[in-house]
């Protein structure tokens, strides 16, 4: 069994979003409070409900976790709440459930939303009593586990419509912890990328316009579809993984010239964002897009009022159409430096072209910016120590 030192080892991310949850997490999990992790597919819920439990006194007793979406609502109940011999075909013996072979340790209910309302009455009686009865059984056992409860649908809305208990629902949120998605943890899924490519092969690296795909891409399948893209691009990738290694929703290798429009758009915004105003050359060099597709697109853009530009002929530049009205606008890579900062307390050019993945040149151009605007301040120092603080 993994510590809860390895449990929290394992999970990747600097993001503030990201440490405000395992804070939260971190701090209920000595409680006997039952816990409700909201997520969407891929988001990590597993490995959250983990972190609960090695963080709680029950550490060192039994953790099941048990996917409500994956298994027939019959043979669900026999295994959460066990059965006696003879209550339906193939019961041969008697069985403890999950919840009864956990006692003095914790349950994980992933995709609670999938299970029917007759399960979830049974499920909030062990909340509130402390009690399970196996199927075809009149005998009340009693049990002490503490139940995390996970969903990456809007229970709220089930409740509304009559496919949640409303008194389970109380029960569940009494401690209520939302995990982000992977497309807002920013740089988070560059570290991800180069871990899961360490653990595969640690002789490759992740090159840079790699991690301008994805970090532009949308991720609908969060931490597991980034994974699955690593492991793929790693078996036809050289030493260094480059674009046209890495897969998406695509059926063949990416080329970025034939990716279909919502996936161009999203590579090309995310350059834009991420260096704030961009040519059609960085573009280009980032995306791998051909240069008759990049202008068509960029054309449309800024048609369609998202894009604005600036310049004629080689100075042409683009920016985001809501940046260029605002002058306190901020870009990406600018947020990506305000949020290290907001989590570490100060930082240097030196970490801010690590964060924001740039050379500290324009690391330094957007120190300043954000001095400008009075989102940081000088912290006094001189030299390469020199650094940022918020005002």
């Amino acid at each position: 069994m993994a510590n809860s030192k390895d449990i929290r080892q394992e999970i990747k991310g600097r993001s503030k979003n990201l440490l405000v949850a395992i804070c939260r997490l971190e701090r209920v999990a000595p409680t006997k409070l039952p816990v409700l992790i909201r997520g969407e597919t891929g988001s990590g819920k597993e490995m959250a409900a983990r972190l609960v439990h090695d963080r709680s006194g029950r550490r060192s007793a039994p953790y099941k976790p048990i996917n409500c979406a994956a298994i027939p609502e019959t043979l669900l109940e026999s295994m959460l709440f066990g059965h006696k011999r003879g209550a339906f075909t193939g019961a041969l013996d008697n069985r403890r459930g999950v919840f009864e072979a956990a006692n003095g340790g914790t349950v994980f209910l992933d995709e609670i939303g999938e299970m029917s309302l007759l399960l979830q009455a049974k499920v909030l009686r062990v909340l509130e009593e402390g009690t399970v009865q196996p199927v075809g059984s009149d005998e009340v056992r009693a049990v002490d586990v503490r139940v995390v409860a996970a969903s990456h649908r809007d229970l709220k809305a089930m409740v509304e419509n009559n496919t949640f208990r409303l008194d389970l629902y109380h029960r569940l949120k009494v401690y209520a912890v939302d995990l982000p998605p992977l497309r807002e943890r920013g740089r988070d899924i560059v570290d991800l990328a180069r871990h899961f490519l360490q653990r595969l092969c640690p002789s490759k690296r992740l090159g840079r316009k790699a991690e301008a795909i994805l970090l532009a891409h949308s991720w609908p399948g969060n931490i597991r579809e980034l994974r699955n893209v690593i492991e793929a691009a790693s078996v036809d990738a050289g030493r260094t993984l480059q674009p046209k290694h890495i897969l998406f929703h695509l059926d063949s290798e990416v080329d970025q010239a034939g990716a279909d429009e919502p996936c161009r758009t999203d590579l090309i915004m995310g350059v834009v964002d991420r260096l704030g105003t961009a040519a059609p050359g960085e573009i280009r060099a980032e995306t791998s897009i051909s240069r008759t597709t990049l202008l068509r697109a960029l054309n449309d853009l800024v048609a369609a009022g998202v894009l604005g530009r600036t310049g004629d002929g080689r100075d042409t530049r683009y920016a985001r159409a809501d940046a260029r009205q605002s002058g306190d606008a901020i870009t990406a890579r600018q947020r990506l430096i305000l949020r290290h900062v907001e989590d570490a307390g100060r930082i240097t050019r030196q970490q801010a072209a690590e964060t924001s993945g740039t050379a500290i040149r324009t690391a330094s151009r957007d120190l300043a910016r954000l001095v400008e605007l009075g989102r940081l301040v000088p912290d006094g120092q001189t030299g390469n120590a020199a650094g940022y603080v918020l005002p």
